[in-house]
């Protein structure tokens, strides 16, 4: 049997490689940035690199498999939230330790458990990021109206946003405006935002800029009609969160109820549930139903996203 201080140095290790990865692809991919907008004529990413390619593929992969966007700016840094993952291992791996299963499948379970906290905590964030942007929009787009109304040019826009709008959205326009100040056009500033953030209503916003100002046309009454739909898409998206709270509740309620009724019943009668970890078979049952427990609760949230996303 591995000794538990082994596994938790292992573990540790590959927290910290993780980390280093993460952070140097992170400054990588900035740094690629940067070139991109300051000598768009290069033409960088068409020269073959057999080394940078396969470089390429293994961060990409490290990045699916952990849920990680480089673009998007988290308020927990992805250092806590590998270290997260790894607390998350090691509470799981000392609070099965007095059951009678082999070290293998605890361990396997374990790193699956870490990479699904740390997938979740990426996940969260993200959504709390994509959430606050769609939020705001609305508000973007019509002070983008208003200025456009009184002569000034788009330009001073973004300035304003970056200055007055609240984050997420006030940091997203000050990437936009130092992409302004190296000599890229206002629309592909603005595709450049929905490409980080893949809110689709930037896409929007981008074509919208790009067909007005290359073809001419009453800009303002357009960005007016755009922030109109905006508006209500936003609307929308609240009120299906709103009907959809009832279901969500129903949801954490049925995942609570097992652990609930199970306390109820040992504070009553503690053989009735000392069985499921002092028997071998009561150990294989307590596994079944907690894994159901926790992919039925995993699979009713992915049904209600589902059907409440726009």
């Amino acid at each position: 049997m591995i000794p538990i201080y082994v596994i938790v140095i292992v573990l540790g290790l590959l927290v910290c490689a993780s980390c280093t990865t993460l952070v140097l692809d992170a400054q990588q991919r900035r740094i690629d940035r940067q070139l991109a907008i300051a000598l768009p004529a290069s033409h960088t990413a068409g020269l073959p690199s057999i080394r940078r390619a396969q470089t390429g593929s293994r961060s990409q992969f490290l990045h699916r498999l952990v849920n990680y966007r480089p673009e998007v700016p988290y308020a927990l840094r992805p250092a806590y939230v590998l270290l997260a993952g790894f607390i998350a291992a090691a509470a799981f791996w000392f609070a099965v330790s007095p059951l009678q299963f082999s070290t293998l499948k605890v361990s396997i379970v374990a790193a699956f458990i870490a990479i699904m906290v740390v997938r979740g905590l990426f996940g969260w964030q993200q959504r709390s990021f994509t959430d606050g942007l769609f939020r705001q929009l609305p508000d973007t787009v019509q002070l983008v109206t208003s200025t456009v109304r009184s002569g000034l040019p788009v330009h001073e826009a973004f300035r304003t946003i970056a200055r007055d709008m609240p984050q997420p959205t006030a940091g997203q326009f000050a990437i936009a405006c130092s992409e302004l100040n190296m000599g890229r056009p206002p629309e592909d500033v603005i595709e450049g935002i929905y490409r980080r953030t893949q809110v689709a209503e930037y896409g929007i916003f981008a074509v919208t800029l790009a067909v007005q100002l290359k073809s001419g046309g009453s800009l303002a009454e357009t960005l007016q009609i755009l922030g109109d739909t905006v508006r209500q898409r936003v609307a929308l998206a609240a009120r299906a969160k709103a009907l959809a709270a009832e279901v969500i509740f129903s949801s954490r309620a049925l995942s609570l109820a097992p652990f609930i009724v199970g306390g109820v019943i040992y504070s009553l009668n503690p053989e009735t549930i000392d069985i499921l970890f002092r028997d071998p078979a009561g150990n294989v049952m307590l596994a079944y139903a907690v894994t159901s427990v926790v992919i039925g609760h995993f699979v009713i949230r992915w049904m209600i996203r589902r059907d409440t996303a726009l």
